[in-house]
């Protein structure tokens, strides 16, 4: 759904986009998830929610990794740069959330809130570095057709490799929910990714056929249609769920870039 998701999320998932969706489900869920990337890049998570006396939690782990990207030396004596072998580029980041629904019952019914610390570590070659973020959400039901949602994630400290220390990629997003019918929602979704001075919008479907196969679809904007094609930023897939085990999938076409592939699985007990 390009990522419009912020206002939607009820699984598992949601320990990765926005904390508070934790609470608008009262099973407990693992969900796994791989997604083959950009330039043979691999990605994956991990996912749990459940409930401890009555409070709502979440666990999330997630990884990247960029496997043998070609390593050079310095100049020689003819100008030519030698080839030294190849490294891989890891990254892992650890995810525990907590969720409450009616965060504030008395003032202001409807508003479910929910926050998440991170641990990450990053690895390019030999060396490694590592931060701690926070991320924090709110979806507030202002019908029984409509959630509003707004999201911060990644807010911490620096990655410092070596002496060069990098801002992690704060964002802040708001997103809403339409639910059409009792099968069809629709949703959109703002991002604003502070540090790099990035925005990009995104509005996406969803229609469920007898509740158990889902056809999804959105686009984002914000890509670089010119060179990747006006395609680049859409996305398509479906999901099905029998007796509460299910299978998502979707397809993002980035032009010369390459095709993005992303399979869940997901089990609620």
């Amino acid at each position: 759904m390009a990522g419009a998701f912020g206002a939607l999320a009820d699984d598992s998932g949601a320990v990765f986009i926005n904390p508070a969706g934790l609470a608008q489900s009262d099973k407990r869920e693992a969900g796994l998830g791989f997604t083959s990337y950009l330039q043979d890049a691999k990605m994956g998570n991990l996912s749990y929610m459940g409930t401890i006396a009555e409070n709502r939690f979440g666990f999330g782990a997630s990884f990247l990794n960029v496997g043998g990207i070609e390593k050079r030396g310095l100049n020689d004596n003819t100008g030519a740069v030698s080839g030294l072998g190849t490294f891989d580029s890891n990254d892992l980041a650890l995810s525990f959330a907590y969720a409450k629904k009616g965060f504030m019952a008395d003032s202001l019914p409807g508003l479910d809130a929910g926050c998440a610390v991170k641990f990450i570590r990053s690895s390019i070659d030999s060396k490694t570095a590592s931060a701690v973020a926070a991320d924090a959400g709110a979806i507030y039901h202002a019908s029984s057709k409509i959630n509003v949602s707004l999201a911060m994630r990644n807010l911490g400290t620096k990655m410092k490799f070596v002496d060069a220390a990098d801002p992690l990629p704060f964002s802040i997003s708001a997103g809403a929910l339409y639910k059409a019918a009792s099968n069809f929602n629709i949703t959109a979704e703002l991002d604003e990714y502070v540090n790099d001075e990035k925005f990009y919008p995104a509005f996406g479907a969803e229609y469920w056929l007898r509740d158990a196969f889902a056809l999804r679809g959105g686009y984002k904007f914000g890509y670089d249609t010119s060179n990747l094609g006006a395609a680049a930023g859409a996305s398509l897939g479906f999901g099905v769920k029998v007796a509460g085990l299910g299978v998502d999938y979707a397809y993002l076409p980035f032009g010369d870039l390459g095709n993005i592939h992303r399979f869940g699985f997901w089990m609620q007990f």
